[in-house]
């Protein structure tokens, strides 16, 4: 996957590629040059029996000079698998399954990055050692979506502690959000909660947490109260990144 991918454009070729490499997976049996060149990230041609000169890659691309490489590299062995078997009077079979391909590359070994998205799908463990890296554009996305994510349930909490506090046989009417006042540089905590139609509790209580609500840090004035920037507000109503506050301001 490339970085001029969207992170949701990387999210859906990952879960595509995963889908490739599952119906492989799922074949009955692999030859040994199927299997040389799957794990090397390359559709194998039907009914071949070498490495072609070229070809596309599990991902879609173009299969590159170390893709093949690579292939011509697991083939080379699984010769020399074959010439140490017939020394032993063991005919090598000319199929097997993709189980029983993975487990002689782990025996010789051959490691390979798409014999690694194998292990990943079969759940194989990570070494403790290892470190686990998420692209940043990913993360940001995901620390995005998890912001959206807390508001809704944000709201969802506020429609529900007010269903609990009103009467026991009636519904509460659901809160409907309150346009962001025009000509206006801060908010009061009311008046932030009814943009966001949610209860200004969540308001205090997350600002108790972290110090702002979502990445909107409020200016404290003398007598305790918080105003909200309209700016900031704004920010998170359209969804851009809050990850850099200004520090909260003491009046």
């Amino acid at each position: 996957m490339t970085d001029d991918l969207s992170p949701q454009e990387r999210i859906a070729a990952s879960r595509q590629l995963y889908a490739v490499l599952r119906q492989y997976l799922e074949r009955p049996t692999w030859t040994p040059i199927e299997g040389a060149l799957i794990l090397s990230g390359i559709h194998p041609p039907p009914n071949c029996t070498e490495i072609p000169a070229n070809g596309t890659g599990l991902d879609g691309r173009i299969a590159g000079a170390d893709r093949l490489l690579e292939a011509r590299r697991i083939w080379e062995k699984w010769g020399w698998h074959c010439e140490d078997e017939e020394k032993d009077g063991v005919v090598t079979p000319t199929e097997l399954s993709p189980y029983e391909f993975l487990r002689w590359c782990e025996d010789w070994p051959i490691e390979t990055e798409w014999l690694l998205l194998y292990r990943n799908l079969l759940g194989y463990g990570r070494e403790a050692a290892q470190v686990d890296v998420i692209p940043l554009p990913v993360v940001e996305y995901a620390t995005r979506t998890a912001k959206a994510v807390d508001v809704i349930l944000d709201k969802l909490g506020s429609a529900e502690s007010a269903e609990v506090a009103g009467e026991q046989n009636k519904k509460s009417s659901p809160r409907s959000p309150m346009p962001v006042p025009m000509n206006r540089d801060f908010l009061s905590t009311e008046e932030f909660a009814k943009v966001l139609a949610v209860n200004p509790q969540s308001l205090h209580k997350r600002y108790s947490a972290t110090g702002s609500y979502h990445g909107v840090r409020p200016k404290k004035l003398p007598n305790g109260r918080l105003h909200w920037p309209v700016e900031r507000v704004k920010a998170l109503l359209n969804g851009e990144k809050l990850d850099k506050e200004p520090d909260a301001t003491e009046g």
